[in-house]
């Protein structure tokens, strides 16, 4: 196995022809059993009950719909996602109380899965009314070698966010940064909402033959920034997985610099699980960071706009040498005074801080 990323120094940023001219890094190992059962997709249903359930169950047609049966659970409350046990919103910061340093965290890739720098892509083209800006939009769609083949490291470890609670569904985005840990957007999160569930489904394709190549993990608890309603430098949950995935997919790493030039003199990839997708990822490269706002205890680290709904929590990130290194997940969009619309990525060292909590707290 290979941990790396996390240096005093970090090896430097690959640009879109390195991307495009590095080998890819072979597996070396095979996937040990317990490991694959990880991945292994969900199936039935589940029971809410204080004691083992009872699986009888009674069963009767549904009136006027002679094909579809109702299904009585006796014991329990069947349920097809598995609830949430703790959020915790956490409490601003003053900005004297931010740190202007370096961290980060390291990235793991499992000796059993290849690295790709740059996957095969399709294009993907929405129009107007799809994107809702004033022409259409040119997308890539990372993919594997071969259609029955599985995305590599660290392509994997980006997936879409499923969240349901009292306040509704919606879907988000969200990476794997540990081995039972998903980064997302704070408010993909359904902080205030009850009887919740967040399931995080890595490398989803809707309309393949196997659209859950890698199964998916329900959240058991999160904690992060909530400012409902708006576009903001700190909007980040990190989220513990009843599933720890990581082991079996790897993760990416994160990082933030005290220096702002640090953030500007790179350009990164963003992925994400646009609606208007239809549940397949998509991915943008070489973007620059136009502008940081301060925003404590984050920063707003602002692109050009490209993103449209659902892209929330994607990681803005890039590799450093081998390493991918996330800097940052997507809020949203916004236009401040005389300047044109832009994303606006949440990073910054209170991110960090978040997904050191979850390695020191949540181990699997």
């Amino acid at each position: 196995m290979e941990t790396t990323g996390r240096t005093e120094t970090l090896p430097p940023a690959l640009g879109l022809d390195d991307l495009a001219a590095a080998a890819p890094i072979p597996a070396t190992e095979s996937m040990p059993a317990d490991v694959a059962e990880l991945l292994e997709p969900h199936s039935g249903v589940y029971v809410l009950s204080d004691d083992k359930p009872s699986l009888d169950a009674g069963s009767a047609h549904v009136r006027a719909a002679a094909d579809v049966w109702h299904v009585d659970a006796v014991h329990g409350e069947l349920r097809t996602t598995i609830p949430g046990l703790e959020q915790t919103e956490l409490p601003l910061e003053t900005a004297e109380s931010v740190r202007a340093e370096d961290a980060g965290t390291d990235s793991h890739r499992p000796g059993w899965l290849e690295q790709q720098f740059l996957p095969r892509l399709a294009p993907f083209q929405l129009s107007p009314r799809e994107t809702g800006s004033p022409g259409s939009r040119l997308f890539f769609e990372p993919r594997a070698a071969a259609e029955a083949e599985r995305l590599a490291y660290p392509w994997c470890c980006v997936g879409r966010v499923v969240t349901s609670s009292s306040l509704g569904t919606w879907t988000g985005s969200g990476v794997l940064v540990g081995p039972n840990l998903l980064l997302t957007a704070g408010h993909v999160a359904p902080f205030g909402g009850s009887n919740w569930s967040m399931e995080f489904i890595p490398a989803l394709r809707q309309g393949d033959p196997n659209p859950r190549p890698f199964g998916s993990a329900f959240v058991s608890q999160y904690r992060g920034y909530n400012r409902p309603s708006d576009v903001f430098g700190y909007d980040y949950a990190i989220c513990r997985l009843y599933r720890p995935l990581g082991q079996a997919l790897g993760w990416m790493g994160v990082q933030s610099w005290g220096d702002e030039d640090e953030y500007e003199r790179r350009s990164y990839t963003s992925s994400g699980y646009p609606a208007t997708f239809g549940g397949r990822p998509a991915v943008q490269f070489a973007i620059g960071i136009r502008d940081l706002d301060n925003d404590s205890p984050g920063k707003e680290l602002e692109t050009v706009e490209y993103t449209t709904g659902g892209w929330s929590g994607g990681p803005l990130w890039f590799f450093a040498g081998q390493s991918p290194m996330v800097v940052g997940v997507l809020s949203g969009a916004e236009t401040d005074g005389f300047d044109p619309r832009r994303d606006v990525y949440a990073g910054y060292t209170a991110m960090i801080d978040l997904v050191r909590f979850g390695r020191d707290n949540w181990r699997p």
